[in-house]
């Protein structure tokens, strides 16, 4: 065993040297690119559209660590340093590896890329790699501009006093963390009756945190998808904000009729909104399904 971990090691100092003594580099898309040994201690990271560094994932690497699989880290020069794009797990398992100091790392280095660039780039190699929760994927995409519709939406959220929380929540008012039922809201939606919704939420709960997650974002859209103009905006506010989020969630969860999740949230607003107070109008049961 100790044989194979010397011999493990020559290989990798000798790849090093290698590429220490070779210049690799060309030109890809109108952007010039080299492979660069560097040390990362003079690479800049942890930028917004980055996923963070999780020590669970660093020991996992370290545990299972083979040069044979390692990559170049993906590197941008721009403004003048050096950003260190894609590597963040793989630079912190070779400092573990190597005592907590810094080893130098081949790198391949982009010129020209601008800080959108860099985001686009970092969520094509993780979704290629199936690294990215979609939360985490929609933050970078969010920071590169290339996905209008993503842009769209947060646009929209932040318009009617929402965050759209991409990375972890503080579970504060007006923190929407449910990334698909968001994306899935205004997909269904479209943009004028998303912002309808938001509204519609914020005025009746203030935006409360359990009346912003998944169940109720999804029922909410179904609901509006369905009724559109039928429903009274105010009738909405005085009937839903007197009933807790917390009741919808329960009851739409102890609805065993169908495997729908939006059905049965869907099922308990319009059950909450017909209600028992006088005025206006009762919406029929049109629900599909």
């Amino acid at each position: 065993m100790k044989e194979h971990k010397k011999t493990s090691a020559a290989a990798e100092r000798q790849t090093q040297e290698a590429s220490q003594q070779t210049t690799i580099g060309g030109m890809e898309n109108g952007v010039h690119w080299e492979e660069k040994i560097l040390s990362p201690a003079g690479l800049y990271s942890g930028q917004p559209y980055q996923r963070p560094v999780l020590d669970r994932d660093v020991d996992k690497l370290v545990r299972e660590w083979d040069p044979r699989l390692l990559t170049p880290l993906v590197v941008s020069y721009r403004d003048g340093r050096y950003y260190l794009v894609d590597g963040q797990h793989r630079v912190c398992g070779k400092r573990k590896k190597n005592n907590g100091k810094d080893v130098d790392m081949l790198c391949q280095v982009y010129y020209g890329l601008t800080y959108e660039d860099e985001a686009e780039l970092y969520y094509k190699l993780d979704q290629a790699k199936g690294h990215l929760r979609l939360s985490h994927a929609t933050k970078a995409l969010v920071e590169s501009g290339s996905n209008a519709e993503v842009v769209e939406i947060k646009r929209l959220l932040e318009n009617a006093g929402f965050i759209w929380a991409l990375d972890k929540s503080s579970r504060e008012p007006f923190e929407i963390e449910a990334t698909r039922a968001v994306i899935n809201a205004y997909r269904l939606l479209g943009g004028a009756a998303f912002s309808r919704m938001l509204e519609l939420l914020a005025k009746a709960w203030r935006g409360t945190p359990t009346s912003l997650n998944a169940s109720i974002l999804s029922g909410m859209a179904l609901f509006l998808k369905t009724y559109e103009t039928e429903v009274d905006d105010n009738v909405f506010i005085n009937r839903l904000s007197a009933v807790g989020p917390e009741e919808i969630i329960r009851r739409g969860k102890t609805d065993f009729s169908t495997n729908k999740a939006a059905l049965r949230f869907a099922r308990v607003i319009w059950d909450k909104y017909n209600g028992q107070q006088r005025g206006g109008r009762k919406l029929p049961y049109r629900f599909k399904g």
